[in-house]
């Protein structure tokens, strides 16, 4: 399948939004993923506006960071000044040391599924470990997630709408990792929590997201309107799940 390149840089659109209202990555999960690896350089592949950027940097982590997007490298470098930014796509990085672990949040979808276990692979050190997870969202209130799937269904959102069940990404990247002999220790790791969002807030979570983003801006306001409507005044529980899947180089 070919990466709709036009969808994967859409969220240059929409920095404030996806800054803001995007949720961060749980400090368990770092801790987790930087034991996991050896010691040494990190690569990060869509690093997006540091969103999983500035809890590695806090760790001190040597980190490159690739970004296709110039709009959201900005505010990336603005965010982690010491991390060095690559702008561009993964597929043309040219590497010019051995990583110890290449990691991706909610960017690993975007990469070329025919080439990005070799790239990888070709990126990491001996042993060096790969991380790459994805936040799955899910209104917590299962008739309002309902109604609010209802309004997807309606403007023709499907497989990326937010009110979908279940964390594909994250079982597919499970499924190629344990039939690939480069790679070792295969382990899956879920970190979940809930967050009270208000609708404004919300709203500004669905407009950051690709299968909204790429609606007609009138269809887009549409659907937000719906989406204001059932949520009222009060906002929405949200129930994140962060899927984490590991595994390391065999050769």
């Amino acid at each position: 399948m070919t990466v709709d390149r036009e969808r994967s840089v859409v969220f240059g659109e929409a920095v404030e939004q996806y800054d803001s209202a995007r949720p961060d990555y749980p400090a368990q999960l770092i801790t987790d993923v930087l034991e996991y690896a050896p010691p040494g350089p990190a690569l990060e592949v869509g690093a997006g506006t540091g969103k999983a950027t500035a809890g590695f940097a806090a760790r001190g982590a040597d980190l490159t960071c690739i970004e296709p997007d110039p709009r959201m490298a900005a505010a990336l470098t603005a965010k982690c000044p010491g991390a060095r930014v690559e702008i561009g796509f993964f597929e043309a990085y040219v590497p010019d040391r051995a990583f110890t672990l290449l990691y991706s949040a909610q960017a690993w979808h975007w990469i070329d599924e025919r080439r990005r276990w070799d790239l990888a692979h070709a990126t990491l050190a001996p042993s060096g470990a790969v991380a790459v997870f994805w936040n799955h969202y899910v209104v917590t209130d299962p008739d309002l997630r309902a109604a609010l799937a209802a309004v997807d269904s309606r403007y023709g959102v499907t497989t990326s709408s937010m009110h979908r069940d279940g964390s594909p990404r994250a079982e597919r990247s499970e499924h190629e990792l344990a039939h690939d002999p480069r790679y070792t220790d295969l382990d899956q790791r879920h970190y979940t929590r809930t967050d009270r969002y208000g609708t404004g807030r919300y709203l500004d979570l669905a407009r950051s997201v690709s299968a909204y983003r790429i609606l007609a801006p009138d269809t887009r306001e549409e659907v937000m309107e719906e989406f204001a409507a059932l949520l009222g005044r009060d906002g929405v529980d949200l129930t994140f799940t962060t899927d984490l899947t590991l595994a390391r180089r065999a050769r």
